[in-house]
């Protein structure tokens, strides 16, 4: 029982490291269209958001302090890479 939790944790990890790594591959897409940029991070963070979310669903361990850890996480990951892009403008 134990490996499939390990096996389960590892295809977790995969996926997020694919929406983040395709999160920033689409940014460095678009260097002279900041919004599109933006965008592109956003969306890249609700899906990180969304993905642990549902992670800890399947896991039955989802509480009102990690969805707020998820949001927060994802919300200042979002706001430093914002600011970067804004400031080399």
């Amino acid at each position: 029982m134990m490996g499939w939790k390990v096996q389960e944790h590892t295809v977790y990890s995969i996926f997020l490291f694919i929406i983040v790594a395709l999160g920033i591959l689409l940014a460095l897409q678009f260097p002279h269209n900041k919004q599109m940029q933006m965008l592109v991070i956003v969306i890249t963070t609700f899906f990180y958001v969304g993905l642990g979310l549902v992670h800890h669903k399947e896991n039955h361990d989802l509480t009102t302090k990690i969805v707020i850890e998820y949001a927060l996480i994802g919300g200042l990951g979002m706001t430093i890479v914002l600011f970067f892009l804004l400031g080399s403008q």
